[in-house]
């Protein structure tokens, strides 16, 4: 993928995060509109964080994320993450053929409902977080995978991650106290931590699995 590629992808990210920022208006209905299907290869899955720590550098050996995804009571050592079924399967398979044990673990982000007037009040703008962080979570899966291919360079990786940066330090100001705001925060210490030095395609889809875990379990108030 190419630098213009990139900038028209960074692009519709800031015009997306400029509507989160000044809609905030009332709305009717309870539910959120916002549904979203990922699908995470996994390495292992185990019943509890400190067994699934254990083997995440093992996983980031490999050259995978190794982020620990917790989901429906599981802790998943996640490998990489993918927005389409075959393509998550294709990757597994290529795993396994390799003698890693891996699955696929297929999670469909929705059903958010507003309950609270204050959070009826904010409908508008829980969507937009939740489309922003989305598209930032897009950004570093390409990123990622052009870093892979060779068709970017760590210049061309550290702009992109300054744009996520960019892009979530614009949440953060939209989202100054509310059941977003913690995430947020977490995730923007994510985005340094991955360009603390050198840009590697593991640290980008650590950030995005990051991105997606927090939009799967964001407990809307």
């Amino acid at each position: 993928m190419g630098n213009r590629a990139f900038a028209i992808s960074v692009a519709a990210v800031f015009a997306v995060t400029a509507a989160v920022i000044i809609c905030a208006a009332a709305s009717r209905g309870t539910a959120l509109a916002f549904a979203r299907d990922y699908y995470f290869v996994c390495y292992s899955i185990r019943d509890n964080a400190i067994s699934a720590d254990a083997i995440s550098d093992t996983v980031t050996s490999y050259g995978g994320a190794g982020y620990v995804l917790e989901y429906g009571g599981n802790y998943y050592v996640t490998v990489a993450c993918y927005y389409t079924e075959n393509e998550a399967k294709t990757v597994k398979n290529s795993l396994l053929r390799r003698g890693l044990n891996c699955s696929v673990l297929t999670v469909t982000a929705g059903n958010y409902f507003v309950k609270s007037s204050v959070s009826k009040q904010r409908r508008e703008l829980y969507e937009g977080n939740l489309n922003t962080l989305n598209s930032l979570s897009e950004l570093c899966y390409r990123c990622a995978n052009s870093l892979d291919t060779g068709e970017i360079d760590q210049a061309s990786a550290a702009g992109v991650l300054k744009d996520v940066q960019s892009g979530l330090d614009g949440l953060k100001r939209a989202n100054r106290s509310n059941c977003f705001t913690g995430g947020i925060d977490r995730l923007i210490a994510e985005c340094n931590a991955a360009g603390a030095e050198y840009i590697f395609s593991k640290s980008m889809r650590k950030l995005q699995i990051a991105i997606a875990d927090f939009i799967i379990n964001v407990n809307i108030y």
